[in-house]
């Protein structure tokens, strides 16, 4: 019996499409994600915290997903650049709770970046863990979207005031110098609010723009204010050139600083300038002995980069941990449910006792380090 044209090229249309059919059956099924939107400064001058941030998420999401991810399926990771300025930092988050349909935002770093983009954790219901911005505004408008990894500026300047008096009783004046941006007003505003308690004064308060490179004229106006301790908060690009400028001057009275310089590349900027300053940080490993977790974490973090974590990678890590944790207590990929378990979180994490309070700050006791020989030490056992 002959076969028509038509019927052959009738079988051969059905042979194709069951081969096809087989093959989409036997094929590997790509397995659903739960992505969390994760923004910083990888770029810019302050490009050293983002690449913290991003490096110590990937890490936690290695781990969750090698130990079977969460809901039964796997955490991606979806991040942008917004280079520590808030303009961009609104468009990468409208982007992430838009077209890539994440169910959290992680970031960002600098507190005006931060500040930005809770108005779109509010507006698309979209619960957001800010990891380094410390301006206390941040979680004092009544937000019930934004919680914050970092301690707020009104904590981390009251310690280090309180460490000042511990530490060097018999000094009272005080030169400032700060970023005239939320960070920096944040950071001036706490400090002189605590040193009031003490009897300590502001005897000079100079302010810079962020991006400045001479900062002579106001460490000589510190100088002749006559004032016992410096006290400089910048991020580690200006305060590398301050502590330059400063130990150019021959000028010697006590110096003091935020976590803006609480990373590696102050201190490699800054190089020997920086020996013999203090400043107040959220993690350092020179000051995280006595916590279990926290030497956990430090030795992964080494196998993974060759290098020790920084104050960012702390933040990051237990941002990341409330995260996990939330969405597995949510037994959902829901934004709503995600944000009501965040308030109820509770977790050792790499810098003590994790929990949000009524505001979302959580509460740890700040660490201090002093630089002494381009390493960090412990400030408080010197």
């Amino acid at each position: 019996m002959t076969s028509s044209p038509t019927r052959i090229l009738t079988i051969g249309f059905a042979a194709l499409s069951a081969f096809a059919l087989a093959g989409l059956i036997n094929a590997p099924v790509a397995q659903a994600q739960i992505k969390i939107g994760v923004f910083g400064p990888m770029s810019g001058d302050a490009a050293a915290f983002g690449i913290s941030e991003r490096n110590t998420i990937d890490l936690a999401v290695k781990e969750k997903n090698a130990a079977g991810g969460l809901l039964g399926q796997q955490v991606q990771a979806v991040y942008g650049d917004d280079a520590g300025k808030p303009e961009q930092a609104v468009s990468l988050a409208k982007r992430l709770t838009g077209d890539d349909g994440v169910v959290i935002l992680l970031g960002s770093i600098s507190s005006p970046a931060s500040l930005a983009v809770t108005q779109v954790a509010a507006e698309t219901e979209t619960p957001q863990i800010v990891i380094g911005g410390t301006a206390h505004k941040i979680t004092e408008q009544g937000n019930p979207w934004v919680f914050r990894s970092a301690v707020p500026d009104t904590k981390l300047a009251g310690d280090l005031v309180d460490f000042i008096h511990e530490r060097f009783p018999d000094k009272k004046k005080i030169g400032f110098i700060y970023v005239n941006d939320d960070f920096g007003k944040g950071g001036f505003d706490s400090f002189k609010a605590r040193a009031s308690t003490y009897g300590m004064n502001i005897v000079a308060a100079e302010k810079y723009t962020r991006g400045d490179l001479d900062f002579t004229s106001q460490l000589s106006n510190i100088e002749s204010s006559g004032a016992e301790i410096l006290v400089d908060w910048s991020r580690y690009t200006e305060g590398a050139l301050i502590a330059k400028q400063f130990k150019n001057k021959g000028m010697t009275i006590l110096r003091f600083g935020c976590d803006g310089q609480a990373l590696p590349k102050f201190r490699e900027l800054a190089g020997d300038a920086a020996n013999g300053m203090y400043y107040a940080t959220h993690f350092s490993v020179a000051t995280a002995q006595g916590i279990p977790t926290a030497q956990v974490f430090i030795e992964k973090f080494r196998a993974a980069y060759n290098k020790d974590p920084d104050f960012v990678g702390a933040e990051a890590y237990d941002a990341a941990t409330a995260t996990f944790a939330a969405i597995a207590a949510a037994g959902k990929a829901d934004r709503t449910a995600i944000r009501d378990a965040l308030r109820k979180v509770s977790f050792d994490g790499v810098r003590g006792k994790f929990e949000f309070d009524a505001k979302g700050d959580p509460l740890f006791t700040t660490h201090i380090v002093l630089v002494k020989d381009g390493q960090e030490t412990n400030g408080r056992t010197k």
